[in-house]
Formats: C-alpha cells, structure tokens, sequence
C-alpha cells in the first residue's frame, strides 16, 4: 500500500537523521572541536541548503520526476556521510558537512512535495503520514545511545548511512504525483513581502524554528555536561519520549486548529518552546529534564505543521509554492545556521546553559511578534 510505504521512507530517512545529529556534538567534542568550531560546522549544512534546495527543485520540475531525484539524493546522502570516518582535520570535515548536505537538503522539498501530490489525489491528511518521521527521529536516538554505550561513537555514521539506504529502497516504491516545485521566485517574493503577515511568520519562525533546529545539535552537550551529569544513553531516552511525543500531536494538529484557530496554536507552541529553553538554562536534574522534554509534543508537533498550513494560506494562490520555499529558506537555513552558531559561541566563552537562554530569548521574541501577527489578522477581519 502507497500510504504505508510513504510512512516508512519518512520513518527511515528520519531515523537516520536522528542516529546522527543529536549525538553529532558529542562526537565534535570528543576530536575536541572548539564552540566556535561547532557552530560554524553544523551552520554549513543551512547554507548549502539556500542553494541546493532551488537547485534540485529546478531539476525536479525540468525532467518532471521528482521521484528520481529523491531516489538519488536519498543514495548519496547515505553514502557521503561516511567520510566523517575517513577525516578529522576541521576544514576537511567541513567539506564532507557541505557535500552530505547538499543532497540531504533536497529530501525533504522532494518528499513533501509527493506526498502533498498524492494526498491531494488520493486523500488522506499529510501530517498523519509526516508523524512517521517523528517517530523514526525519536527511535533512532533512543537506540543510537544505547549502542554507544556498549560500542563507540562513530557509530552514528553507520546508522545513518544504512538507513538512507534502506530509504532508498522505499523512495523507488513512492508514488509519481507531486506538487509542482516550479517557482519564479523574483515575482514570488515580491508578492510574498508585501503581505505584512507573511513578513511576520517569517521573523518568528525564523527564532523559533532556529532555536529548536539548534537544539537537536546542542542537546546531547548540554544533558552530558557537568552541570547535568546525564549519560549518552540518557540523550536517547530522553529524545525518544521528546521527539517522540511529536508524532499524536502532529495527528491532532487539524483538530486543535479548527477548535482554537491557526494564530493561536502557534502562540500556545512557540510560548511552550520558550518556557522550555528557559528552564533548561537552570541546570534542573536529569529527571526534571526528562519530564519537560515531553513538552516537545506541544512545541513542535503542534507548530510545524500549523504553520506549512499558515503559509499557504497567506500565500497568493499563484504563488504557494514560492511561499513554502522562501519559509523552508528563512525557518530551516538561515534561521538554523543563525541559532546555531550563536548558540556555538555562547557556549565557547560562556556555558551550554547560556546557549538555552539564548534560545529562551530568541523564542520569547519570536512569540511577541506572533501575538502582533494575531493583531493584524484580526484588524484585517474587521470591515
């Protein structure tokens, strides 16, 4: 069944990725890579995605098979990420973060924009086949700690790699229908930045999404720090009930819109997210951290896809496809490499704990500018 192999290509190629980036610092730490270092390595892989992703979505709508190009991507990505074996001088690792980063960054365009084209034709919610990925992320984590724990860290990479190719054999089995990639993107982003809440979305997004893509990296040092005393195995647990939790909330997300409204579902979550970096910035205990974590149901698997659903529905019919490309752009790159390495230099010349104030802040922000998003709608209902 076309559904059930859509769920397992996003729960694999989600388990690869959390094998590897949650546990990615701790590896960093052990070849004994600076703050600043760190920050600057894991911003690469946002930037090459500004530049890749367009790439392979002009690709995509050039030969009309964006089902090729996710077979390819998926390949390589899987294959690329073992030469974090083969170097350890800094420069070198940045390379290889750049190269797995180019065809990682264009899964998933390419895979939202097949199952987005089969719901449409088939029915169905896509958040209930996204949540898989949710799931895949968490298990993997809770695994990859344990098999550390019992074997060494470069494992990481070896759990990647085998499942992008397990991912692999289940991207020649999606579907053919897509929502087209083809954007003009000059035209589009004129029209998209003239829409006041359009420019607001992105200004909080780029804060929220950003604190909460830095922290899949920073998390695995901050709850293995002195301060925390947690262990490696911990980080898994602790990811498998966070992360986890994202999956009921992502299948929920269309009833707590209709009931509360697209605006305030997104307050509610960034307000969550903030609340939670902030307490973590107190060095509470492992058990406290465990029970807080599970707020991440809330934060994230209410916020993303609430708001996908509030960029197209500011987007101009003529140019929802450019609006989803300039979110992923602002949200997931440049948003994630700012947060990150903000938050790398922070922990260089301060703490691990000031890098989650800094993501406290930055999220409080984003939710101000969200409540004066509500403000305009509302204002814009009113004849």
């Amino acid at each position: 069944m076309i559904r059930t192999k859509i769920s397992a290509y996003f729960f694999c190629v989600f388990f690869g990725l959390g094998a590897l980036y949650p546990l990615l610092g701790i590896y960093l730490e052990e070849i004994q890579l600076t703050g600043s270092q760190m920050g600057i390595l894991m911003s690469v892989g946002p930037i090459v995605a500004i530049f890749s992703q367009p790439f392979w979505g002009m690709l995509s709508d050039r030969y009309q098979n964006p089902k090729l190009f996710l077979i390819l991507t998926t390949f390589f990505a899987g294959v690329v990420v073992l030469g974090f074996l083969m170097v350890k001088q800094y420069f070198l690792l940045i390379f290889v973060m750049a190269l797995l980063s180019w065809f990682q960054s264009a899964i998933t365009p390419l895979s939202d924009s097949i199952t987005i084209g089969y719901v449409k034709k088939n029915g169905g919610e896509y958040g209930a086949l996204r949540s898989w990925g949710a799931i895949g992320f968490a298990v993997a984590v809770w695994v990859a700690g344990m098999v550390i724990e019992v074997t060494f860290i470069e494992i990481i990479f070896y759990l990647f790699a085998f499942s992008f190719l397990i991912s692999t054999c289940f991207a020649f089995q999606m579907p053919k229908e897509a929502e087209t990639l083809q954007v003009d993107l000059k035209a589009g982003m004129s029209k998209l930045f003239r829409i006041p809440e359009f420019n607001l979305l992105m200004m909080s997004s780029f804060l929220i999404l950003g604190s909460i893509f830095a922290n899949n990296f920073y998390f695995g040092i901050y709850y293995t720090s002195e301060a925390i005393g947690g262990t490696v195995a911990g980080v898994g647990l602790v990811f498998l009930f966070a992360a986890g939790s994202e999956a009921p909330f992502m299948k929920l997300t269309g009833f707590f819109v209709r009931r509360f409204g697209l605006h305030q579902i997104l307050i509610i979550a960034s307000i969550f997210s903030a609340a939670r970096w902030l307490f973590f910035y107190t060095e509470p205990s492992t058990t406290w951290i465990f029970l807080v974590s599970i707020l991440q149901g809330i934060s994230i698997g209410l916020y993303i896809p609430a708001a996908v659903e509030l960029v197209r529905a500011l987007s101009p019919e003529e140019v929802k496809v450019t609006g989803m490309s300039v979110y992923s752009t602002v949200a997931n790159g440049i948003g994630s490499m700012f947060c990150t390495y903000v938050g790398g230099v922070i922990f260089e010349y301060y703490s691990i704990a000031h890098t989650y104030l800094f993501f406290g802040l930055a999220t409080l922000l984003g939710t101000v500018i969200l409540v004066r998003l509500l403000f305009v709608h509302r204002l814009k209902k009113v004849p």
